[in-house]
């Protein structure tokens, strides 16, 4: 699953602003991995809480995604993408909710080697495998559920 950790100015975006930002994450991987992979959570931090260079920030979103069901960042067969054609992607899905409204930003990618991934405590079915292709069909959360 890639997780996404966005950290931004509070009230800088609505319900529905969240919801679309969501959207156009999760609509980047394209039909690389399954839908339901992808987890977005939205943190709201005051101003007097974050601080770059000893400076209170106010117009600053930190986004920090994990990678653990594919490493869809690198030069790898997953994804088709090298590092930078995939920062490019993923930057102009998210312009329109961090650039274009004026703020600054950064964006970070940690890569888990899947074999350190589990899902309540069982090991995900293998990427492209038959029983991952049963998960997707069923669109369940978790491969594990009844």
């Amino acid at each position: 699953m890639p997780l996404y950790n966005i950290y931004h100015p509070v009230g800088a975006y609505t319900s529905s602003e969240r919801a679309a930002f969501a959207k156009a994450i999760v609509d980047t991987y394209g039909t690389v991995i399954p839908r339901f992979y992808v987890g977005v959570l939205f943190h709201e931090i005051p101003k007097d809480d974050f601080y770059m260079g000893a400076v209170a920030k106010e117009n600053f979103v930190r986004i920090r995604a994990d990678h653990f069901a594919r490493h869809q960042v690198g030069d790898n067969k997953d994804s088709g993408f090298g590092a930078d054609q995939w920062m490019e992607k993923i930057e102009k899905a998210i312009a329109p909710f961090i650039r274009d409204r004026g703020f600054d930003w950064e964006l970070h990618y940690g890569q888990t080697p899947r074999e350190l991934w589990r899902v309540q405590g069982l090991k995900p079915p293998k990427a492209n495998s038959e029983a991952e292709r049963v998960w997707v069909k069923e669109n369940r959360a978790t491969p594990f559920e009844d």
